[in-house]
């Protein structure tokens, strides 16, 4: 399954996943959450506010999603997360810090009229 996903991520966005393959992320993700937080896998359950209950904060993100791109061999454009996936959204929990990174991957990448700012540089 990792392979497959390896080989799908470097077709680019936008993606679709199968249930399968979402789930198998999922855990990847789920692993790489507890692993930057030093906590127990049990701990990331779908419904922990991992900002809130498991202190991830921004530098935590960066980290979990450099795990990911070694795993995966996939970069994700910082600039086109949510503001609530990268500081930390009120109350947001695993389950929706999941979704929205598979969000990000289901979705077409930003063009320079998206983000005026990252045409400047």
């Amino acid at each position: 399954m990792k392979q497959a996903l390896i080989e799908k991520f470097q077709q680019g966005r936008p993606m679709a996943f199968s249930a399968e393959e979402a789930d198998h992320f999922r855990e990847a993700l789920r692993a790489a959450v507890a692993v930057t937080l030093n906590a127990d896998k049990a701990a990331v359950a779908d419904d922990a506010r991992v900002f809130d209950d498991l202190g991830m904060d921004s530098i935590d993100v960066f980290d979990v999603l450099d795990q990911l791109a070694e795993e995966f061999e996939v970069q994700v454009a910082l600039e086109e997360l949510p503001d609530g996936l990268v500081h930390g959204g009120e109350g947001a929990t695993f389950d929706d810090f999941a979704e929205g990174i598979l969000d990000y991957f289901r979705s077409p990448p930003a063009t320079p009229q998206d983000n005026p700012q990252a045409a400047s540089e």
